[in-house]
């Protein structure tokens, strides 16, 4: 009876092992491959402006300057203030 408790604590302790070893390697993996998809670069940020009609910010490269102010250059943009 002890020789069969024995071999069941060993058998518990190789998986245990085991267990530690995948949990180990799953991290180091993931934490490589966090490193490689992370950018090198940020694009340099854009200033933004509000559009004078409906009060939307956006890229200052994609507004459209007016006499007074800024326009988002969406159709319905005037009819919605």
């Amino acid at each position: 009876m002890g020789k069969i408790v024995f071999w069941i604590v060993v058998f518990f302790v190789i998986l245990l092992a085991l267990r530690f070893l995948n949990v180990a390697k799953s991290r180091r993996s993931s934490r490589d491959q966090e490193r490689r998809e992370r950018p090198k670069e940020l694009p340099p940020a854009e200033p933004t402006v509000r559009c004078e009609a409906c009060g939307v910010y956006l890229p200052k490269s994609e507004a459209q300057a007016t006499a007074t102010g800024f326009r988002c250059g969406d159709p319905a943009c005037p009819r919605r203030h």
